[in-house]
Protein backbone atom coordinates (compact mmCIF):
# COMPACT_ATOMS: atom_id res chain seq x y z
CA UNK A 1 0.00 0.00 0.00
CA UNK A 2 0.90 3.75 -0.45
CA UNK A 3 -0.10 7.15 0.13
CA UNK A 4 -1.14 9.65 -2.90
CA UNK A 5 2.45 10.25 -3.70
CA UNK A 6 3.02 6.17 -4.65
CA UNK A 7 -0.44 7.01 -6.93
CA UNK A 8 1.73 9.43 -8.90
CA UNK A 9 4.60 6.81 -8.93
CA UNK A 10 2.64 4.01 -9.91
CA UNK A 11 -0.57 5.66 -12.31
CA UNK A 12 1.32 8.73 -13.06
CA UNK A 13 2.26 7.73 -16.84
CA UNK A 14 -1.54 6.30 -17.67
CA UNK A 15 -3.29 9.53 -19.48
CA UNK A 16 -7.31 10.18 -18.79
CA UNK A 17 -7.92 8.59 -22.25
CA UNK A 18 -6.79 5.36 -20.57
CA UNK A 19 -7.66 5.39 -17.51
CA UNK A 20 -11.09 7.87 -16.55
CA UNK A 21 -11.35 10.28 -13.38
CA UNK A 22 -11.27 8.35 -10.08
CA UNK A 23 -11.25 9.75 -6.19
CA UNK A 24 -8.03 9.88 -6.08
CA UNK A 25 -7.66 12.28 -8.41
CA UNK A 26 -9.86 14.47 -7.03
CA UNK A 27 -8.07 14.16 -3.38
CA UNK A 28 -4.74 15.07 -5.42
CA UNK A 29 -6.55 18.32 -6.68
CA UNK A 30 -7.82 19.21 -3.34
CA UNK A 31 -4.64 18.32 -2.12
CA UNK A 32 -3.32 20.93 -4.74
CA UNK A 33 -5.24 23.95 -3.57
CA UNK A 34 -3.60 24.37 -0.60
CA UNK A 35 -0.09 25.65 -2.29
CA UNK A 36 0.08 29.22 -3.36
CA UNK A 37 1.28 29.97 -6.94
CA UNK A 38 2.70 33.33 -9.07
CA UNK A 39 0.48 34.14 -12.00
CA UNK A 40 -2.13 31.38 -11.74
CA UNK A 41 -4.65 34.04 -11.14
CA UNK A 42 -5.20 35.28 -14.54
CA UNK A 43 -7.54 33.72 -17.40
CA UNK A 44 -5.00 32.13 -19.09
CA UNK A 45 -3.21 30.53 -16.03
CA UNK A 46 -0.41 27.80 -16.30
CA UNK A 47 -0.08 24.14 -16.64
CA UNK A 48 0.89 22.03 -13.98
CA UNK A 49 4.28 21.28 -15.73
CA UNK A 50 4.80 24.51 -16.56
CA UNK A 51 4.83 26.05 -13.12
CA UNK A 52 7.15 23.79 -11.91
CA UNK A 53 9.87 24.77 -14.77
CA UNK A 54 9.28 28.46 -13.86
CA UNK A 55 9.30 27.78 -10.67
CA UNK A 56 5.36 29.65 -9.61
CA UNK A 57 5.05 27.63 -6.21
CA UNK A 58 5.39 30.00 -3.52
CA UNK A 59 7.70 28.52 -0.88
CA UNK A 60 6.08 27.72 2.97
CA UNK A 61 7.21 26.53 5.61
CA UNK A 62 7.07 22.54 7.97
CA UNK A 63 6.64 19.51 7.18
CA UNK A 64 3.20 19.56 5.59
CA UNK A 65 4.44 22.02 2.83
CA UNK A 66 7.09 19.94 1.72
CA UNK A 67 4.65 16.66 1.21
CA UNK A 68 2.65 18.73 -0.34
CA UNK A 69 5.83 20.20 -2.62
CA UNK A 70 6.56 16.80 -3.24
CA UNK A 71 3.48 15.84 -4.53
CA UNK A 72 2.77 19.00 -6.80
CA UNK A 73 6.28 18.24 -8.59
CA UNK A 74 5.46 14.56 -9.11
CA UNK A 75 2.67 15.62 -10.89
CA UNK A 76 4.39 18.34 -12.94
CA UNK A 77 6.30 15.32 -14.59
CA UNK A 78 3.65 13.09 -14.53
CA UNK A 79 1.94 12.89 -17.82
CA UNK A 80 -1.67 12.33 -16.37
CA UNK A 81 -1.85 15.65 -14.92
CA UNK A 82 1.38 17.87 -15.96
CA UNK A 83 -0.91 19.62 -18.82
CA UNK A 84 -3.79 20.40 -16.90
CA UNK A 85 -4.40 23.78 -16.63
CA UNK A 86 -4.80 25.76 -13.56
CA UNK A 87 -6.26 29.31 -14.08
CA UNK A 88 -8.16 31.93 -11.67
CA UNK A 89 -6.44 31.18 -8.72
CA UNK A 90 -7.43 33.17 -5.65
CA UNK A 91 -6.60 33.04 -1.92
CA UNK A 92 -8.30 35.89 0.41
CA UNK A 93 -7.58 36.06 4.50
CA UNK A 94 -10.13 38.72 6.11
CA UNK A 95 -9.26 39.29 9.93
CA UNK A 96 -12.84 41.90 10.26
CA UNK A 97 -15.09 39.14 8.87
CA UNK A 98 -13.57 35.83 9.72
CA UNK A 99 -12.87 34.74 6.44
CA UNK A 100 -10.07 32.17 4.98
CA UNK A 101 -10.66 31.42 1.09
CA UNK A 102 -9.29 30.30 -1.43
CA UNK A 103 -9.88 28.46 -5.00
CA UNK A 104 -8.56 27.83 -8.23
CA UNK A 105 -9.86 25.94 -11.51
CA UNK A 106 -7.97 23.63 -13.22
CA UNK A 107 -8.90 22.24 -16.95
CA UNK A 108 -9.43 18.37 -17.01
CA UNK A 109 -8.70 16.37 -20.60
CA UNK A 110 -12.23 14.89 -20.11
CA UNK A 111 -13.46 18.51 -21.16
CA UNK A 112 -14.91 19.17 -17.73
CA UNK A 113 -13.92 22.14 -15.58
CA UNK A 114 -12.58 21.00 -11.68
CA UNK A 115 -12.81 24.00 -8.92
CA UNK A 116 -10.73 22.60 -6.46
CA UNK A 117 -11.45 24.56 -2.87
CA UNK A 118 -8.72 25.08 -0.22
CA UNK A 119 -9.42 23.50 3.09
CA UNK A 120 -8.86 24.88 6.81
CA UNK A 121 -5.32 26.53 6.31
CA UNK A 122 -2.73 27.81 9.40
CA UNK A 123 -4.27 30.86 9.85
CA UNK A 124 -5.73 31.17 13.23
CA UNK A 125 -9.07 32.96 11.17
CA UNK A 126 -9.44 30.19 9.12
CA UNK A 127 -9.63 27.86 12.46
CA UNK A 128 -12.07 30.80 13.80
CA UNK A 129 -14.28 30.64 10.64
CA UNK A 130 -14.92 27.15 10.91
CA UNK A 131 -15.77 27.29 14.65
CA UNK A 132 -18.09 29.71 13.23
CA UNK A 133 -20.19 27.14 11.63
CA UNK A 134 -21.36 25.98 14.38
CA UNK A 135 -23.98 28.63 15.75
CA UNK A 136 -23.85 30.61 11.99
CA UNK A 137 -26.14 29.57 9.31
CA UNK A 138 -23.48 30.71 7.04
CA UNK A 139 -19.75 32.11 6.72
CA UNK A 140 -18.29 33.91 4.67
CA UNK A 141 -16.25 31.40 3.38
CA UNK A 142 -19.09 29.67 2.12
CA UNK A 143 -20.51 32.66 0.46
CA UNK A 144 -17.62 33.39 -0.94
CA UNK A 145 -17.64 29.70 -2.68
CA UNK A 146 -20.87 30.31 -3.77
CA UNK A 147 -19.82 33.22 -5.70
CA UNK A 148 -16.93 31.97 -7.46
CA UNK A 149 -18.33 28.92 -8.77
CA UNK A 150 -21.23 31.85 -10.61
CA UNK A 151 -18.34 33.67 -12.26
CA UNK A 152 -16.41 30.35 -12.76
CA UNK A 153 -19.15 28.68 -14.29
CA UNK A 154 -19.84 31.97 -16.63
CA UNK A 155 -16.14 30.56 -18.25
CA UNK A 156 -17.29 28.04 -20.33
CA UNK A 157 -20.29 25.69 -20.76
CA UNK A 158 -18.06 22.83 -19.86
CA UNK A 159 -19.34 20.09 -17.11
CA UNK A 160 -17.92 20.85 -13.54
CA UNK A 161 -16.41 18.99 -10.89
CA UNK A 162 -16.69 20.63 -6.97
CA UNK A 163 -13.80 19.03 -4.70
CA UNK A 164 -12.13 20.08 -1.48
CA UNK A 165 -10.73 18.30 1.59
CA UNK A 166 -11.67 19.60 5.29
CA UNK A 167 -13.47 22.61 4.71
CA UNK A 168 -12.79 22.58 1.01
CA UNK A 169 -15.35 19.60 1.19
CA UNK A 170 -17.61 21.99 2.82
CA UNK A 171 -17.23 25.12 0.85
CA UNK A 172 -17.73 22.65 -2.52
CA UNK A 173 -21.03 21.25 -1.34
CA UNK A 174 -22.63 24.29 -0.06
CA UNK A 175 -21.41 26.40 -3.86
CA UNK A 176 -23.44 23.43 -5.27
CA UNK A 177 -26.37 23.64 -3.08
CA UNK A 178 -26.37 27.37 -3.42
CA UNK A 179 -25.77 27.45 -7.20
CA UNK A 180 -28.64 28.78 -10.05
CA UNK A 181 -30.76 25.64 -11.82
CA UNK A 182 -28.71 26.03 -14.77
CA UNK A 183 -25.27 25.64 -12.79
CA UNK A 184 -26.28 22.76 -11.02
CA UNK A 185 -27.27 21.12 -13.48
CA UNK A 186 -23.99 21.05 -15.06
CA UNK A 187 -22.37 19.65 -11.80
CA UNK A 188 -21.64 16.34 -12.40
CA UNK A 189 -20.26 15.38 -9.18
CA UNK A 190 -18.99 16.83 -5.68
CA UNK A 191 -16.40 15.19 -3.63
CA UNK A 192 -15.70 16.18 -0.10
CA UNK A 193 -12.45 14.19 1.70
CA UNK A 194 -13.09 14.53 5.47
CA UNK A 195 -15.18 17.52 5.13
CA UNK A 196 -17.86 18.90 7.84
CA UNK A 197 -21.64 18.67 6.66
CA UNK A 198 -23.56 21.36 6.63
CA UNK A 199 -26.32 22.82 9.29
CA UNK A 200 -29.57 21.52 9.84
CA UNK A 201 -31.23 24.07 7.77
CA UNK A 202 -29.11 23.86 4.97
CA UNK A 203 -29.17 20.05 4.67
CA UNK A 204 -32.87 20.25 4.27
CA UNK A 205 -33.00 22.76 1.87
CA UNK A 206 -34.40 22.25 -1.73
CA UNK A 207 -30.96 23.03 -2.91
CA UNK A 208 -29.12 20.73 -0.97
CA UNK A 209 -31.80 17.90 -2.16
CA UNK A 210 -31.01 18.89 -5.90
CA UNK A 211 -26.83 17.88 -5.51
CA UNK A 212 -27.35 15.30 -2.27
CA UNK A 213 -27.03 12.35 -4.89
CA UNK A 214 -24.28 13.90 -6.68
CA UNK A 215 -21.77 14.15 -3.86
CA UNK A 216 -19.30 11.42 -3.09
CA UNK A 217 -18.06 11.44 0.58
CA UNK A 218 -14.73 10.15 2.37
CA UNK A 219 -13.44 9.67 5.59
CA UNK A 220 -10.93 8.11 7.50
CA UNK A 221 -11.64 5.38 10.37
CA UNK A 222 -11.04 8.16 13.09
CA UNK A 223 -12.74 10.68 11.49
CA UNK A 224 -13.47 13.66 13.53
CA UNK A 225 -13.98 16.61 10.95
CA UNK A 226 -15.71 14.53 8.90
CA UNK A 227 -18.66 13.81 10.75
CA UNK A 228 -19.56 17.43 12.50
CA UNK A 229 -22.98 18.61 11.77
CA UNK A 230 -25.30 17.04 9.03
CA UNK A 231 -22.40 14.78 7.73
CA UNK A 232 -22.96 13.45 4.32
CA UNK A 233 -24.38 9.47 3.83
CA UNK A 234 -23.48 7.17 3.09
CA UNK A 235 -20.04 7.97 2.76
CA UNK A 236 -16.71 5.77 2.38
CA UNK A 237 -14.50 4.75 4.82
CA UNK A 238 -10.71 4.94 3.90
CA UNK A 239 -7.96 3.77 6.04
CA UNK A 240 -5.37 5.79 7.58
CA UNK A 241 -1.88 4.99 8.87
CA UNK A 242 -1.90 7.53 11.45
CA UNK A 243 -3.39 7.79 14.41
CA UNK A 244 -6.65 9.64 15.88
CA UNK A 245 -6.76 13.73 14.89
CA UNK A 246 -3.63 13.20 12.42
CA UNK A 247 -6.12 10.84 9.96
CA UNK A 248 -7.13 14.31 8.58
CA UNK A 249 -4.11 14.46 6.51
CA UNK A 250 -4.28 12.99 3.23
CA UNK A 251 -0.87 12.23 3.12
CA UNK A 252 -1.90 9.27 5.54
CA UNK A 253 -4.74 7.41 3.61
CA UNK A 254 -3.50 4.50 2.08
CA UNK A 255 -3.89 3.81 -1.86
CA UNK A 256 -4.32 0.32 -3.67
CA UNK A 257 -4.17 0.61 -7.41
CA UNK A 258 -6.30 3.24 -9.05
CA UNK A 259 -8.83 3.04 -5.64
CA UNK A 260 -8.35 3.79 -1.74
CA UNK A 261 -7.88 0.85 0.62
CA UNK A 262 -11.49 1.38 2.24
CA UNK A 263 -12.82 -0.40 5.62
CA UNK A 264 -16.06 -1.80 6.82
CA UNK A 265 -16.64 1.10 8.79
CA UNK A 266 -14.95 3.73 11.33
CA UNK A 267 -13.58 2.82 14.58
CA UNK A 268 -14.93 3.66 18.09
CA UNK A 269 -13.12 6.71 18.44
CA UNK A 270 -14.83 8.35 15.88
CA UNK A 271 -18.37 7.21 16.84
CA UNK A 272 -17.93 8.52 20.90
CA UNK A 273 -16.49 11.47 19.27
CA UNK A 274 -19.75 11.62 17.26
CA UNK A 275 -21.77 10.83 19.93
CA UNK A 276 -19.97 13.78 21.86
CA UNK A 277 -20.34 16.52 19.68
CA UNK A 278 -24.04 15.79 18.18
CA UNK A 279 -24.79 15.89 21.71
CA UNK A 280 -23.09 18.75 22.62
CA UNK A 281 -24.22 20.79 19.60
CA UNK A 282 -28.62 19.23 20.55
CA UNK A 283 -27.77 20.46 24.07
CA UNK A 284 -27.00 24.12 23.28
CA UNK A 285 -28.71 26.77 21.48
CA UNK A 286 -26.27 28.76 18.90
CA UNK A 287 -26.42 32.11 20.84
CA UNK A 288 -24.64 29.56 23.62
CA UNK A 289 -21.94 28.29 20.92
CA UNK A 290 -21.41 32.03 19.88
CA UNK A 291 -20.85 32.82 23.18
CA UNK A 292 -18.10 30.05 23.50
CA UNK A 293 -16.39 30.53 20.23
CA UNK A 294 -15.81 33.91 20.84
CA UNK A 295 -14.49 33.14 24.86
CA UNK A 296 -12.43 30.30 22.93
CA UNK A 297 -10.63 32.78 20.54
CA UNK A 298 -10.40 35.60 23.21
CA UNK A 299 -8.37 33.49 25.59
CA UNK A 300 -6.27 32.32 22.23
CA UNK A 301 -5.40 36.00 21.53
CA UNK A 302 -3.93 36.12 24.45
CA UNK A 303 -1.35 33.82 23.58
CA UNK A 304 -0.04 36.37 20.73
CA UNK A 305 -0.47 33.71 18.02
CA UNK A 306 -1.78 34.23 14.56
CA UNK A 307 -0.98 30.58 13.37
CA UNK A 308 -2.66 27.36 14.96
CA UNK A 309 0.86 25.69 14.78
CA UNK A 310 2.41 28.76 16.92
CA UNK A 311 -0.11 27.10 19.57
CA UNK A 312 0.43 23.63 19.12
CA UNK A 313 3.85 23.59 19.36
CA UNK A 314 4.01 25.30 22.80
CA UNK A 315 0.77 23.53 24.05
CA UNK A 316 1.72 24.20 27.66
CA UNK A 317 2.54 27.67 27.53
CA UNK A 318 0.04 28.52 24.96
CA UNK A 319 -2.41 26.74 27.51
CA UNK A 320 -1.28 28.92 30.31
CA UNK A 321 -1.07 32.31 28.94
CA UNK A 322 -5.11 30.87 27.87
CA UNK A 323 -5.90 29.73 31.34
CA UNK A 324 -4.22 33.19 32.78
CA UNK A 325 -6.51 35.33 30.27
CA UNK A 326 -10.07 33.87 31.83
CA UNK A 327 -10.76 36.67 34.15
CA UNK A 328 -10.57 39.23 31.60
CA UNK A 329 -13.58 37.35 29.89
CA UNK A 330 -17.33 38.85 30.78
CA UNK A 331 -18.09 36.47 33.92
CA UNK A 332 -21.76 35.52 32.02
CA UNK A 333 -19.53 34.44 28.69
CA UNK A 334 -17.37 32.56 31.17
CA UNK A 335 -20.36 31.09 33.16
CA UNK A 336 -21.20 29.80 29.08
CA UNK A 337 -17.80 28.53 28.42
CA UNK A 338 -17.39 26.68 31.65
CA UNK A 339 -20.75 25.17 31.34
CA UNK A 340 -20.41 23.95 27.81
CA UNK A 341 -16.73 22.78 28.19
CA UNK A 342 -17.42 20.67 31.06
CA UNK A 343 -20.82 19.57 29.47
CA UNK A 344 -18.33 17.81 26.62
CA UNK A 345 -16.60 15.87 28.90
CA UNK A 346 -19.16 14.44 30.73
CA UNK A 347 -20.97 13.69 26.92
CA UNK A 348 -17.63 12.03 25.80
CA UNK A 349 -17.20 10.17 29.07
CA UNK A 350 -20.89 9.14 28.86
CA UNK A 351 -20.43 7.95 25.81
CA UNK A 352 -17.37 6.09 26.44
CA UNK A 353 -18.80 4.00 29.18
CA UNK A 354 -22.06 3.38 27.54
CA UNK A 355 -20.19 1.93 24.49
CA UNK A 356 -18.39 -0.64 26.77
CA UNK A 357 -21.67 -1.57 28.99
CA UNK A 358 -23.38 -2.52 25.59
CA UNK A 359 -20.15 -4.33 24.01
CA UNK A 360 -20.42 -6.24 27.17
CA UNK A 361 -24.11 -7.00 27.16
CA UNK A 362 -23.74 -7.94 24.08
CA UNK A 363 -25.10 -11.91 22.80
CA UNK A 364 -22.21 -12.52 20.70
CA UNK A 365 -18.89 -11.34 20.94
CA UNK A 366 -17.28 -8.37 18.28
CA UNK A 367 -14.60 -10.59 16.21
CA UNK A 368 -13.64 -7.73 14.01
CA UNK A 369 -13.16 -4.83 16.95
CA UNK A 370 -15.41 -2.55 14.86
CA UNK A 371 -18.17 -0.86 14.63
CA UNK A 372 -21.25 -1.29 11.58
CA UNK A 373 -21.29 1.42 9.16
CA UNK A 374 -23.07 4.52 9.37
CA UNK A 375 -24.93 4.38 6.09
CA UNK A 376 -28.62 4.60 6.36
CA UNK A 377 -28.38 4.73 10.16
CA UNK A 378 -30.56 7.43 12.41
CA UNK A 379 -29.28 10.89 13.19
CA UNK A 380 -27.46 11.00 16.08
CA UNK A 381 -29.39 11.54 18.94
CA UNK A 382 -29.41 14.12 22.48
CA UNK A 383 -29.45 11.97 25.62
CA UNK A 384 -32.76 11.46 26.59
CA UNK A 385 -32.15 12.90 30.15
CA UNK A 386 -29.73 15.23 29.39
CA UNK A 387 -31.51 18.67 29.92
CA UNK A 388 -30.59 21.77 27.88
CA UNK A 389 -28.80 24.57 29.20
CA UNK A 390 -31.45 27.54 30.05
CA UNK A 391 -30.39 29.20 33.00
CA UNK A 392 -30.72 32.88 32.59
CA UNK A 393 -27.23 34.05 33.57
CA UNK A 394 -26.12 31.75 30.69
CA UNK A 395 -29.13 32.99 28.03
CA UNK A 396 -27.17 36.67 28.70
CA UNK A 397 -30.47 38.87 28.88
CA UNK A 398 -34.15 39.50 28.26
CA UNK A 399 -35.89 38.74 24.76
CA UNK A 400 -35.55 42.25 23.50
CA UNK A 401 -31.73 41.82 23.51
CA UNK A 402 -31.82 38.39 21.89
CA UNK A 403 -33.80 39.88 19.09
CA UNK A 404 -31.15 42.78 19.05
CA UNK A 405 -28.37 40.06 18.73
CA UNK A 406 -30.22 38.68 15.63
CA UNK A 407 -30.61 41.76 13.64
CA UNK A 408 -26.89 42.86 14.37
CA UNK A 409 -25.80 39.46 13.08
CA UNK A 410 -28.01 39.41 9.94
CA UNK A 411 -26.18 42.32 9.63
CA UNK A 412 -22.89 40.87 10.03
CA UNK A 413 -23.88 38.29 7.62
CA UNK A 414 -25.17 40.74 4.75
CA UNK A 415 -22.09 42.85 5.09
CA UNK A 416 -19.76 39.94 5.02
CA UNK A 417 -21.39 38.87 1.62
CA UNK A 418 -20.93 41.97 -0.05
CA UNK A 419 -17.30 42.50 1.46
CA UNK A 420 -16.50 38.63 0.43
CA UNK A 421 -17.51 39.46 -3.27
CA UNK A 422 -16.15 42.74 -3.83
CA UNK A 423 -12.66 41.22 -2.79
CA UNK A 424 -13.56 38.19 -5.37
CA UNK A 425 -14.52 40.93 -7.83
CA UNK A 426 -11.35 42.71 -7.56
CA UNK A 427 -8.43 39.49 -6.99
CA UNK A 428 -9.86 37.33 -9.79
CA UNK A 429 -10.14 38.07 -13.15
CA UNK A 430 -13.53 36.24 -13.48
Amino acid sequence: MGNIIDYLSWRGDVPFSVSPWNAVDGLLLSVLSYLDFHGVADRRGWTIREAKRIDLLMEGSGNTFEMRKKMFEAMAESERFGDLRMHHFIALTNEDISMQFSAMCIDLPDGTMAIAFRGTDNTLIGWREDFNMSFQTRVPGQQAAAYYLAKAAGLSDAPIRLMGHSKGGNLAVYAAAHAGEKVAERIESIWSYDGPGMNLELSRGEGYGRIRKKIHSYIPQTSIIGLLMEYYRPYTVIRSVAKGLEQHDPMTWQVFGRRFEEMDSIDKTAQVTCDTLHEMLANSTPEQRSIFVDTLFKLADNTNATRMSDILNEKFRSLWKMAGGRKEVDPEARRVFNRLTAQAVTLGFGNAVERVRKKSEAEEPESSGEWTTMEGAPEPAAAEKQEKITEPEAEAATEKTKRTRKKKAKAAQEEAKEKSETALDKKADL
